[in-house]
């Protein structure tokens, strides 16, 4: 039994450790995030940590955010900014390129199909008009198909 109350004791005590070391991290961390990094007193930041100093604009943060165009923030956010416009841009221009390219390519098939239509329309009227003048003519009659065989007959090979 006294073994079991060692190990039983040592585990309470580890446990507790352990959660003093993870309260402490905690802290750090939260002590990391609500320090203000170089910031004068009195002065406000806005929500990319920077603030305005003359004409200039100081960031207490190197790893600030973009989030206050127009205002006091980090450098290269304009630039950062231009890029993704210029892309926006660009993609648009490139969809609208894309739908014109596309509906010109239908309206040429529709085109084309409209000819073959009309191709095959003239097709069967021609047909039409051939067969309703072939039916026109008069048949020729019995008499006249034997007259109107041009071959004429050989006469018989005379006997000697």
């Amino acid at each position: 039994m006294k073994r079991s109350r060692w190990v039983v004791v040592l585990s309470v005590l580890f446990a507790l450790l352990a959660a003093g070391a993870a309260a402490v991290a905690a802290d750090k961390k939260k002590g990391k995030e609500d320090k203000p990094s170089a910031a004068p007193p009195g002065v406000t930041l806005n929500a990319c940590g920077c603030y305005a100093k003359g004409n200039g604009c100081v960031c207490t943060n190197k790893k600030a955010k973009c989030e206050c165009p127009g205002e006091c923030e980090p450098a290269g956010c304009d630039e950062k900014r231009n890029k993704e416009a210029e892309k926006e841009y660009s993609d648009a221009v490139k969809k609208a390129q894309d739908d014109e390219k596309r509906r010109d390519e239908a309206e040429k098939k529709k085109a084309a199909d409209e000819e073959k239509k009309r191709k095959e329309a003239e097709a069967a009227e021609i047909k039409r008009l051939n067969d309703e003048a072939a039916a026109a003519e008069t048949p020729p009659s019995e008499d006249e198909g034997e007259k109107t065989d041009s071959k004429p007959k050989k006469p018989a090979p005379k006997k000697k």
